[in-house]
């Protein structure tokens, strides 16, 4: 009998047992599935977290690809021919500008020569004016006194008809020599009155160093001092310059 209980409760404990595995395996399969469903969000979660960064990376990788791409497709060729172009524009800017500086300067100094041209101009059409009024003068001045040395030779000669005259007497015979001399020494003073000879008045006249030379001096109660009293030899001038002084003789 006591087999037989033993074999009733092995039956019972196995059928529990049996139960219990079920219970058990159908609790596992349910935590798996809580725990699959568990894992499945969280990596839908981290997938909805990542994605922005994954976004970004995506952006910056085609961005950067983009970038190599275009820097792949430019040629060495080409960067040299903008380089040169580059250049070129900047040598044609340099020259421009150059050639703009050399104008100006060109400009000015050409307004520079221009004004000492013109005052070198002015200067020598003053100078010509000068020499020509410097010139008239002369020439006046020379037609003026080029009779003076042969003027001066022929004073003598009218100086021998004024003493003549003196020395002459009143006869009747010797009359018309008088007249012959006073008539040429008349003519002469003429001549010399045309080419600007005047005489020197010295008689009764002040003494006066620029037109009179003194040879002698003499006592006069009646005549102030330094009063002509006497006249030797008559002196002259041509055109107000002095030809010859008169010689006299002065009172003391």
């Amino acid at each position: 009998m006591s087999s037989t209980n033993n074999d009733a409760v092995r039956v019972t404990l196995s059928s529990d047992s049996k139960e219990i595995s079920e219970k058990m395996k159908q609790s596992q399969d349910s935590d798996q599935a809580i725990d699959s469903t568990i894992d499945v969000n969280s990596e839908s979660n981290e997938t909805r977290i990542d994605e922005p960064e994954v976004f970004e990376v995506s952006e910056e990788n085609d961005a950067s690809e983009q970038v190599n791409d275009d820097t792949e497709t430019i040629e060495p060729d080409t960067i040299e021919t903008d380089m040169a172009e580059v250049k070129e524009e900047q040598q044609q800017r340099e020259n421009d500008e150059n050639k703009q500086n050399s104008s100006e300067d060109l400009l000015d100094k050409t307004q520079k020569e221009k004004k000492e041209l013109q005052d070198r101009l002015l200067r020598l059409s003053a100078e010509f004016e000068n020499f020509k009024k410097r010139n008239r003068r002369e020439m006046s001045e020379f037609k003026k006194f080029a009779s003076e040395v042969l003027i001066k030779d022929l004073l003598p000669v009218v100086d021998n008809l004024d003493r003549a005259l003196e020395t002459t007497s009143t006869d009747d015979a010797c009359k018309a020599i008088n007249e012959g001399v006073s008539m040429t020494r008349d003519e002469m003073l003429r001549v010399f009155s045309k080419y600007g000879v005047q005489p020197v008045e010295a008689l009764e006249k002040d003494f006066d160093p620029a037109f009179h030379q003194a040879v002698g001096q003499e006592e006069n109660a009646e005549c102030p001092k330094n009063k002509v009293l006497k006249e030797y030899q008559k002196g002259y001038t041509i055109h107000g310059r002095l030809l010859r002084p008169s010689m006299v003789i002065v009172s003391s």
